[in-house]
């Protein structure tokens, strides 16, 4: 490939709704979800496939079945997470690394509501701890993934984290939860937090550094863009990551997602997404998140590539 010819890495899908498809009831792991799959042999064996079925339908990136998981976790079991994506070849692996709301089971992370006691420092243990233990082995990772943020009170715990050895030595990126795409779903303008904290401390780092949006409403990636992309500059920003949602309503009664969009119409706003990524020099990541699976994957590749 032209090493100046625009790029499009497509990342997996929403493991969780991947894994359903295969079968799997995630309801008997209500705190872990994906993560409570770790600790059986056949829980493993899942993953793994869901892991190779999103490799086969053509993501570039698959993120590790991490998400949910504390550092209360087995060490070994987080081992695990690292290890089964690291068997799929073919694609570069992520650490996916959820808020610290995502491990409570209570919605949080689409809050950034947190405990009162919840403190910078006591955020920064739980981020450290897990991390120390997913690097523990030195594994051949791409790169560090922090998703759903909701906060600028625990985006500014990892941007701590970010210039820290030996954290600061992986390509990284941060996506936020947010209501609009204009808002963290704790009420911070994304364009406050842009200037005042997230490119400035992008600008020192000397691996690339990335920003986006996940699990939220397909509807919220166009107003996201134009704040990011307003005044984009390609040396402190290498590239914008999108991988919302496939539109639809979680029901929290029935743990599903309902009336969700069709695969051809999220692939078409893809496209736009990935345009108005390349008109600015940037790289463009896009992926799914709930109710998306390998079947949206290949569609997006389809449209993508």
């Amino acid at each position: 490939m032209d090493p100046t010819s625009p790029i499009c890495h497509i990342i997996d899908g929403g493991l969780s709704t991947q894994l359903e498809s295969q079968g799997v009831d995630l309801k008997s792991h209500p705190k872990l979800w994906t993560a409570g799959l770790l600790s059986s042999p056949s829980g493993r064996s899942q993953i793994l496939l869901a892991h190779q079925n999103f490799v086969k339908a053509g993501a570039d990136i698959i993120l590790t079945s991490s998400y949910q998981a504390s550092a209360s976790l087995s060490s070994s079991f987080l081992k695990q997470s690292v290890d089964l994506a690291l068997t799929c070849k073919g694609a570069q692996v992520y650490l996916s690394l959820g808020p610290y709301g995502a491990t409570l089971s209570d919605g949080s992370e689409y809050t950034g509501i947190y405990p009162p006691t919840t403190t910078a420092s006591s955020l920064k243990t739980f981020h450290l701890t897990r991390l120390t233990s997913l690097l523990s082995s030195e594994p051949s990772i791409k790169g560090l993934a922090f998703e759903t943020i909701p906060s600028a009170f625990e985006l500014n715990v990892i941007l701590e984290i970010l210039n820290e050895e030996p954290f600061k030595n992986y390509p990284a990126w941060i996506t936020f939860s947010s209501p609009d795409g204009l808002r963290t779903c704790s009420g911070e303008l994304f364009s406050d937090l842009l200037l005042d904290s997230i490119l400035p401390n992008f600008s020192k780092a000397t691996e690339p550094r990335y920003v986006g949006l996940n699990c939220v409403h397909p509807s919220c990636v166009v107003p996201f863009l134009d704040v990011v992309l307003k005044d984009y500059d390609e040396k402190v920003l290498k590239g914008v990551v999108v991988y919302p949602n496939n539109g639809g309503v979680w029901n929290s009664e029935r743990r599903c997602w309902e009336d969700s969009d069709s695969v051809v119409g999220f692939c078409d706003e893809a496209v736009v997404w990935r345009d108005r990524i390349w008109e600015k020099g940037g790289e463009a990541f896009i992926g799914g998140c709930c109710s998306t699976d390998e079947r949206t994957i290949r569609a997006l590749k389809e449209k993508l590539k």
